[in-house]
């Protein structure tokens, strides 16, 4: 049998097992055995992928795909294989980077060193200047990487070449005035190359994608991180401080409970999740301490365009919220993220013609003043929600009835919340869910924060639980059935 022949036959082959693979047999394995299919089917894809990037590099070489189907091969790849152009250029690349030296194409194959960490090391090798080492200095490079292949992560990898080369090739590693020159040209380089992009997935999220040069992303990461931890160390704080508050009698134990699940729910957020808040909270500490500066004269702002009875159905949920314009310009918004923007929102009145042409614009009246902002600091000290550790400055400040309902923005009907909080006490238009509400005090006239009815089935019944005898108490059950008490 011919060598063509050969392939097309092993081919056909792996297509007929992996057919007749029956993974049903996972379901009477031991524990041992599961780990080693794991192990062994593992290593048979890093193969496949490593025989994938050996072939798709062989038909870029070619140009095969130009020669029979008339399509650039990233191209083809796209329209194949469900891709962007973007991506199947970046398969391509990988593919060449993998295929590079014939010892670490042949290792990837073999299932001796990951696909990821043969594409780093192709690439690496790429980088040598390959007019001053002869063909066994390569080949003894590339064998040092695969060396270090088996205890260290490609981004690791990378990081070798330069001891590598000093090892096979002195007379050809970089003097340290070289060295220097090389740093200043790629930094140049990676400041040229930055950018920051953005745009609608038409799902409500926005997309963002880019790269910095590596001191200020690592300035950028290590602020991120800083408010992850920060996030993380309000967690524990927390947790500590709704214990200390049971014990000294100051909550009761189906508060706790109520309040512990809750805090469980952001104790489950992913690294991604936590640096992704981790942004926006730094976005709104700028702009609550005042620094952001002004673009086009003003600073920036969200603007809703409706009429003033439209706005008011719109927070109530009776129409749809419609678009807000921002500086990524229009997007929707739902009634629920429109209520707490309004909470301290400045609302400009304008006057339109009949064409919608503006005729007249007022003075901005913003509906939480400095003064009021202040005075919510000192009394609430942070977040109202019990145990919630989260410091004024990264609160919002809520209405408790809301100002669309015509609750008055003064200092008994306000409170301050964290983003988090907002979200979780923000009302229901049709009051059809059971939620986390906030009230004032009838004596205190101090807000405070009660759990969802629905949680009581999961709570100890005490005598002394406001929570659970509270509808016995006239005036909480009259607050507690008034829907503008509830913010």
């Amino acid at each position: 049998m011919d060598t063509e022949s050969a392939f097309w036959t092993r081919v056909q082959a792996l297509e007929e097992h992996l057919d007749r693979l029956d993974y049903t047999a996972l379901s009477t394995m031991s524990d041992a055995d599961k780990v080693t299919a794991m192990t062994r089917i593992r290593r048979l894809a890093d193969r496949m992928t490593a025989g994938a990037a050996v072939v798709t590099d062989a038909a870029d070489k070619a140009n095969a795909t130009d020669h029979t189907t008339g399509t650039p091969l990233p191209d083809f790849l796209a329209k194949t294989e469900g891709r962007t152009p973007s991506q199947g250029i970046g398969v391509v690349k990988r593919a060449s980077k993998l295929a590079h030296h014939p010892g670490v194409r042949d290792a990837a194959l073999a299932g001796d060193v990951p696909p990821d960490h043969a594409t780093a090391i192709g690439e690496e090798l790429g980088k040598l200047p390959q007019d001053q080492l002869s063909p066994e200095q390569v080949d003894r490079a590339a064998g040092l990487f695969l060396d270090r292949a088996a205890t260290t992560p490609p981004g690791q990898l990378r990081k070798a070449t330069k001891k590598i080369l000093e090892e096979v090739a002195p007379e050809a590693a970089p003097s340290p005035g070289d060295e220097a020159a090389r740093l200043a040209a790629q930094r140049n380089r990676a400041v040229k190359d930055r950018r920051l992009v953005w745009g609608s997935d038409g799902e409500g999220s926005t997309w963002f994608s880019g790269q910095l040069p590596d001191l200020e992303a690592q300035q950028l990461i290590g602020t991120l991180q800083a408010f992850g931890e920060k996030g993380r160390r309000a967690e524990r704080d927390e947790a500590k401080a709704l214990r200390d508050k049971r014990a000294e009698g100051h909550i009761t134990d189906s508060q706790y409970v109520a309040a512990r699940l809750e805090l469980e729910s952001r104790e489950a957020r992913s690294t991604a999740q936590r640096m992704a808040d981790a942004l926006v909270d730094m976005v709104g500490l700028l702009a609550s301490v005042d620094k952001v500066p002004a673009a086009g004269g003003q600073t920036p702002r969200l603007v809703v365009t409706l009429n003033y009875q439209d706005l008011h159905d719109a927070l109530e949920g009776k129409i749809a919220a419609g678009a807000v314009t921002g500086a990524a310009g229009e997007i929707p918004v739902d009634a629920g993220s429109l209520r707490r923007m309004c909470c301290e929102a400045g609302i400009l009145p304008v006057v339109l013609g009949g064409e919608s042409q503006v005729m007249d614009m007022g003075q901005e009246r913003r509906l939480v003043t400095g003064a009021i902002r202040r005075a919510l600091e000192v009394r609430d000290g942070g977040c109202i929600f019990p145990g919630c550790t989260v410091s004024a400055d990264l609160c919002q400040a809520h209405h408790i009835i809301p100002w669309w309902l015509e609750g008055p923005t003064s200092l008994d009907n306000l409170c301050l919340v964290c983003r988090h909080h907002h979200a979780l006490v923000e009302p229901d238009r049709y009051h059809s869910r059971d939620q986390w509400r906030i009230i004032v005090d009838s004596d205190t006239k101090i807000p405070r924060v009660l759990p969802p009815e629905r949680l009581k089935k999961h709570l100890r019944k005490s005598a002394e639980d406001p929570n659970i005898t509270r509808t016995d108490d006239p005036t909480q059950r009259e607050n507690s059935a008034r829907p503008t008490l509830v913010a």
